[in-house]
């Protein structure tokens, strides 16, 4: 499979599983934005920005970390394993130096 069907994939397992969540969904319109989806709960209305990822691995099987496009807080990485079918979200890690 080519690299852009994989991402296209991705996205779609993502919108898919937000929606299993009871999320409303909204794909992004521009193919070089930040922010691959966003979602809102129909409910609370608290929205979430995510940036779709696929997960990669290295030869020895530990997975790559990945970064979103930019730095701003509000954005979510939302990695999705194709070879499993199974999407999370990838909780944030503090930089902060103690």
């Amino acid at each position: 499979m080519i690299k852009k069907n994989k991402g296209c994939l991705c996205e779609n397992l993502a919108v898919c599983w937000l929606q299993e969540k009871g999320f409303f969904v909204f794909k992004g319109s521009q193919t070089h934005s930040p922010i691959d989806l966003v979602a809102v709960h129909p409910i609370t209305l608290d929205y979430h920005y995510f940036d779709v990822k696929m997960v990669g691995k290295r030869k020895d099987g530990s997975i790559i970390s990945r970064t979103a496009r930019i730095k701003d807080k509000r954005i979510q990485i939302l990695s999705v394993d194709l070879t499993n079918k199974k999407c999370r979200i990838v909780p944030k890690r503090s930089a902060e130096w103690s």
